[in-house]
């Protein structure tokens, strides 16, 4: 059966349903355990801000290894990294359904982390390897409709086990459905081409360190404040370790990044118009369930389920867009997208302080159709301008981008909505503090316009 799979004119889509399962589940568990936040303090007797611990370390060990995965990638094939990164998560997610505490809560969170980061450095690179480049456009399309519906899917999910079932399903789902991936992607996938060119382990440890001290910093910011000493330091060790990361991999053999893919305007640009397009999706995707709790007294699946344009939309338009990136120049569609996020984002901040939910709705249409555009071909662009041989670094690179962008989105929009919110006196009762959130917002999206436009 394995040879006839993997023999067939077909393969190429078998293969991507199990990286799109990887996609999505990897996507998914960085947000679905937001809503279970309050019942974990109360199941466990701890205050809230101890139980932020559940998702913070998730962001933080996954933000800080998927370029170190990358490479592990590219050096002993994507696919064992893939397979290992099932695996692990699905243990993982065991350990966490079962934690007797807190803490042994957060230690397995951090290591289904590690899973996740393995399994999203190595998607992007398994799909170029299976898809000829007439054709990978459209492919990338139906991973990144994957991964929005794992992110906006998280808190819909989430809300609705927590309102209607145990808590403890959000991680024990993992187990069946990793199971069955990491049977699919065993017998699919084609063993990856791979290189056994060396390791850079002094880079390895400047770069988990420097990403981590920046995630770190960037997450705990809004609690600490932003001139804190904590805050401070942790910056300036990002900053110096960083640093000497690129000294270190301008001279090293075998580097952990080649930094010679930035010589590539297109990679260069499609990263940061990347990084700078998920500050603003993370915080949407943060702030609309937030303020429609607080603001309309939504329950936590209802405020969740307003996202769900967004998901749809993704699944139905992003791989059309994939698709159309394949005989358009990508600089005109992903410049289309950036600027219909924008015009969403408008929309969202015209709304009244009590909006109809049908305004709402509209605007997160708007949006959707904007993400769905933009994602996709952006991403085609960061993976075709990459070497065979450095798409893990190129896929981990994107995977950072997109993860440290949506932690910065998350600080970002926290520390704005809820500094507004103090500052009005509504405290929490309209959707004012998020309008304008959302007004800041639609110069952040010309922003990644501007840089989709001038990429070529």
């Amino acid at each position: 059966m394995r040879a006839t799979l993997r023999a067939s004119e077909r393969y190429r889509w078998y293969a991507l349903a199990v990286i799109m399962l990887g996609s999505m589940m990897g996507t998914l568990d960085a947000s679905i355990a937001n809503v279970a936040l309050p019942t974990i303090a109360h199941v466990y007797g701890r205050p809230l801000d101890e139980s932020e611990w559940v998702v913070l370390v998730f962001m933080l060990v996954t933000a800080s290894t998927l370029v170190l995965f990358g490479r592990l990638g590219d050096m002993f094939g994507q696919k064992r990294i893939y397979l290992g990164g099932f695996a692990i998560f699905g243990l993982s997610s065991l350990l966490c359904a079962l934690a007797p505490s807190l803490g042994t809560l957060v230690a397995g969170r951090a290591v289904q982390a590690l899973g996740a980061a393995m399994i999203v450095s190595s998607t992007q690179a398994l799909i170029v390897d299976a898809f000829p480049v007439a054709e990978r456009g459209r492919a990338i399309g139906f991973n990144g409709a994957a991964v929005a519906a794992g992110l906006s899917l998280g808190p819909i999910i989430g809300g609705a086990i927590v309102t209607y079932g145990d808590w403890r399903w959000i991680f024990m789902l993992n187990v069946p459905i990793s199971m069955i991936a990491l049977a699919g992607a065993a017998l699919v996938l084609h063993p990856a081409r791979h290189e056994r060119h060396g390791f850079d382990p002094l880079g390895a440890l400047l770069s988990t360190t420097g990403l981590f001290a920046f995630a770190l910093a960037l997450s705990r910011a809004d609690d600490w404040g932003w001139s804190a000493p904590q805050t401070i330091f942790l910056l300036a060790l990002a900053l110096v370790a960083l640093a000497l990361f690129i000294v270190v991999e301008l001279r090293a053999p075998a580097p952990m990044l080649d930094l010679n893919l930035f010589r590539s305007r297109m990679f260069a640009f499609s990263v940061l118009a990347a990084f700078v397009y998920f500050i603003a999706l993370s915080g949407l995707i943060f702030i609309i369930p937030l303020a429609a709790q607080t603001a309309l007294g939504y329950s936590a699946f209802a405020a969740g389920f307003l996202l769900m344009p967004i998901t749809a939309l993704n699944i139905v338009l992003a791989p059309l867009a994939g698709s159309l990136s394949d005989r358009v120049p990508i600089r005109y569609v992903a410049t289309t997208g950036a600027t219909l996020v924008a015009v969403g984002f408008f929309a969202l901040s015209r709304v009244p302080p009590i909006p109809p939910v049908w305004e709402l709705i509209g605007a997160l249409v708007l949006t959707g159709c904007g993400t769905a555009v933009f994602s996709q071909p952006n991403n085609s662009a960061i993976m075709g301008s990459a070497p065979p041989h450095r798409r893990g670094i190129a896929a981990g690179t994107l995977a950072t981008a997109r993860t440290t962008g949506q932690m910065v989105g998350v600080a970002v929009a926290g520390a704005v909505y809820f500094a507004l919110d103090d500052a009005r006196g509504a405290h929490g009762t309209t959707f004012a503090p998020a309008t304008t959130y959302f007004g800041v917002m639609i110069f952040v999206m010309l922003v990644v316009a501007a840089i989709s436009w001038t990429r070529d």
